[in-house]
């Protein structure tokens, strides 16, 4: 599918492609055995068809983790801007690290804004610390991609960042886990219970139902197929309307 269209999506329809996106993560990490870590988290890696539902695609940089492993350890892989900074600093690599990278994709759907731009003033240059700023500073819709055509309310944006914030955490371990991510950004309520119950329903909802989330292309276990990539090469934009699609 080619994402060549300028359609603006709506917030809903955002959201939508985002919790679809977790709940294929949530099939990966908490649904198979060994799980399995896509060490490439980002918006071109997310497809979508014409009803807006995504699918989470290219597998060439997985690696298989066993339950009795918490983390492997691996060449540093990924896309610059979405590799989370403990994978970076020490290439120790576990579920976690998919986390981030769903982080840095939920607040670049949100912002409209690349994950790293350097055509942006020095403030603004570092997605997650401009991000963090504004919301310390009390101004999260100053965040919002301003081609949005509505703004979402004041409750379902600030939902949306706590997610974002905390699967961005620098402590990996204080990260929620995917099935997590999905009962938060589904939650009436918030701040969120750490509802381990409600991480394993929606695992095991994942696993009955989230395999389409998925492309069936083939998974390279090595990992090396491809290089630590810069997010300007690769990027673009996932909320935009597609024209056309592969048959």
């Amino acid at each position: 599918m080619e994402m060549l269209g300028l359609a603006v999506l709506l917030h809903g329809i955002r959201m939508n492609i985002v919790l679809g996106t977790a709940k294929g993560l949530t099939y990966l990490h908490e649904g198979l055995e060994p799980k399995v870590v896509h060490r490439d988290i980002k918006s071109s890696n997310i497809l979508l068809d014409r009803q807006w539902n995504p699918k989470v695609s290219d597998f060439g940089l997985a690696k298989l983790l066993g339950s009795e492993r918490s983390y492997v350890t691996t060449r540093v892989m990924g896309t610059f801007g979405y590799v989370a900074p403990e994978y970076a600093s020490t290439g120790m690599l576990n579920e976690r690290s998919d986390v981030y990278g769903f982080g840095i994709l939920l607040m670049e759907i949100i912002s409209g804004r690349n994950p790293v731009d350097y055509s942006r003033p020095q403030g603004e240059v570092n997605l997650v610390e401009w991000l963090k700023t504004m919301v310390s500073n009390r101004n999260a819709e100053g965040v919002l991609d301003p081609s949005l055509p509505e703004k979402p309310s004041s409750r379902a944006l600030k939902r949306a960042l706590l997610v974002a914030l905390r699967c961005v955490d620098p402590n990996a371990q204080k990260r929620p886990k995917m099935g997590h991510v999905i009962h938060m950004l589904e939650a009436d309520e918030f701040p969120f219970r750490d509802d381990r119950k409600a991480g394993r329903g929606n695992m095991r909802s994942a696993r009955d139902g989230m395999k389409d989330k998925l492309t069936d292309k083939p998974m390279n276990e090595s990992g090396d197929s491809s290089g630590y990539e810069s997010g300007a090469q690769t990027n673009r934009s996932l909320w935009r309307k597609p024209e056309s699609e592969e048959q």
